[in-house]
């Protein structure tokens, strides 16, 4: 009853410590989320105020582009043109031209009330449409088309002018003006460019002139009236964004309040609220249920675990049906069986391994023995004796070549020098002069340091021989072959053979680089034999790339340590094992 109670005070102090810490993290994790959302609520409306503001600043641009279209239709037409060109007014007094033209100028632009024509002293010479009173004094010849706003009328409500210059177009390199067009806009022209651009319910947007007077305003009544500075700039109270049109010095411009921009989701908070006291409560429960039908079983099994190798006859003693019941019936089960299998495992490993063993070194073999015919030897040293005693020079030399290759391929050392490896292949570069008639030529690059390194043999001839028969041999042109040889980095040797030949089509580029990781793919002695036998001799130290293109040639590049000193990532055996 002691070690009970002692217990059961225990557990009661771990849980309800364990519940405090995980209501800290809730609450922490609470404050957390309303604090990302309040900051995540700003960001989005600040981007989403971006956006409008950028959006209405296009749809202006655009509005403005289109207004100079329509002014320069109307300015340059016809009937424009020849009342600026009158010496007297009596072209005005029929004015049907004139009409007809600002008539289609309204079917473009319907907020256009009038037009007045003057000339380059600035009096005037037509006027169509609605009649206002303009003051000559605040007119001024324009070189580029500009938009004002003056009060017009009684009510001083605001008016936008729409000034265009009228060049003459015989002479436009030199810019000799004509006059100039003044349109009057009502003022509902761009009242309706400001519509749904409001970030959130309480912000405001404006429409600014050069004078930071209030064009369009989402709030009735500013219109007209001039932005403070202090309003132009964000505090505490509010934030303030403003985009500057290129077309003009008006600015489009936002005002936010600050409440709108740091209020959290409520939704989102009402939710998470919910969320967090619904977990408490499961992983409250949880703890308990975990404790109790989890935690103590496998705090026995952990024990038991850690005093088997100090007993290891025991086995676990606990009767349940249950999950824990079946890791631990499994677990004396792998304890049993790990007994009676250890030296039967030990055993096969070391079968395994000298299984591997012997078949890398009978692939070794089965390689060199593809490309060693001892017996066309002795048969190529006949036919030279006697082609020369033919007096058959020719036949002769060729024989020589070919009883060279085979000799070098019939040597016993598997480990050559470069020196060595590039004669074999110069002998071989006879015998390709000779059968195609120099149609083909092997070209070899290599320094005397290069020279003296120490490679696996024939690697080399096997590349040099695919790219005369799969590159060349069908090319109706002269073709070549080279054989460059480099050092990199102190430490690797890198070995090209690119010739200029008829290349690869991609999909069987493809198939060939899928069939050489295959090691049954191919039985050949092509590049599927030189890529195994450079992975059995230098397991993963080396690099072996294919590139080609149709029509141009194929490049190989294969890359080697510049040193060889055992072969222990082939099998573990020195090089002298691996001889024919």
């Amino acid at each position: 009853m002691r070690f009970f109670k002692k217990y059961r005070e225990h557990f009661i102090y771990r849980l309800t410590s364990l519940v405090f810490v995980i209501l800290i993290f809730m609450l922490c994790t609470y404050i957390l989320i309303i604090r990302h959302s309040a900051r995540l609520t700003r960001e989005n409306t600040l981007e989403l105020n971006h956006r409008l503001l950028e959006q209405t600043e296009h749809y202006l641009q655009d509005t403005l582009g289109s207004l100079h279209n329509v002014a320069a239709a109307f300015c340059y037409s016809p009937a424009v043109l020849q009342c600026l060109s009158q010496d007297s007014p009596d072209y005005l007094q029929e004015g049907d031209a004139l009409t007809f033209a600002f008539s289609n100028t309204l079917l473009l632009n319907d907020h256009i009330l009038s037009a007045y024509l003057y000339n380059t002293d600035l009096q005037q010479v037509a006027a169509v449409g609605k009649e206002f009173p303009l003051s000559k004094d605040k007119l001024e010849l324009c070189s580029s088309m500009e938009i004002r706003t003056e009060p017009l009328t009684d009510q001083n409500e605001l008016y936008y002018k729409v000034l265009f210059p009228i060049y003459n177009l015989v002479n436009a390199p030199y810019q000799n003006a004509l006059g100039m067009c003044v349109f009057i806009m009502e003022p509902k022209a761009l009242d309706d460019i400001l519509k749904d651009s409001k970030a959130t319910q309480n912000s405001t947007v404006f429409l600014l002139d050069e004078n930071d007077q209030i064009l369009i305003c989402t709030k009735k009544g500013k219109q007209g009236f001039i932005l403070p500075e202090q309003e132009q700039k964000s505090n505490s109270s509010h934030y303030f964004c403003s985009r500057s049109l290129s077309m003009n010095k008006w600015r489009i411009a936002s005002l936010i309040p600050e409440e709108d921009l740091n209020q959290p989701d409520r939704m989102l908070n009402h939710i998470t609220i919910a969320v967090l006291m619904i977990s408490l409560m499961l992983f409250c429960i949880l703890i308990i249920y975990c404790n109790w039908q989890i935690t103590f079983p496998m705090q026995q099994i952990t024990k038991f675990i850690q005093n088997v190798n100090k007993a290891p006859s025991e086995r676990l003693a606990l009767n349940r049906r249950d999950e824990v019941g079946i890791v631990a019936n499994s677990l004396n089960q792998m304890l049993d069986e790990n007994q009676k299998f250890q030296e039967k495992f030990l055993f096969s490993q070391q079968r395994i391994l000298e299984a591997e063993l012997a078949t890398k070194q009978a692939e070794l073999l089965a390689y060199r023995s593809q490309i060693n015919p001892h017996f066309l030897y002795n048969t190529f040293e006949c036919i030279r004796g006697m082609a020369l005693y033919h007096d058959e020079d020719d036949i002769a030399d060729i024989t020589m070549a070919l009883s060279n290759v085979f000799r070098f391929a019939i040597k016993g050392e598997d480990i050559v020098s470069v020196e060595e490896e590039l004669e074999h292949i110069l002998e071989y570069a006879k015998i390709i002069e000779y059968r195609f008639m120099g149609k083909i030529s092997i070209n070899i690059s290599a320094n005397q340091e290069v020279r003296e390194k120490k490679i696996l043999k024939l690697f080399l001839q096997p590349l040099v021989e695919n790219a005369v028969f799969h590159g060349l041999e069908q090319k109706m042109t002269r073709g070549s072959v080279q054989v460059s040889i480099t050092e990199q980095n102190d430490s690797h040797l890198c070995f090209i053979v690119k010739d200029d030949g008829c290349g690869i089509e991609p999909e069987k580029l493809n198939g060939i680089l899928r069939q050489l990781n295959n090691h049954k793919s191919s039985s050949k002695i092509g590049l599927f034999n030189i890529y195994q036998r450079l992975k059995l001799f230098y397991g993963d130290r080396f690099e072996f790339e294919i590139e080609s293109e149709p029509n141009r040639g194929t490049r190989i590049t294969i890359l080697i340590p510049d040193e060889i000193t055992e072969l222990s990532d082939a099998g573990g055996e020195k090089n002298d094992d691996f001889h024919s």
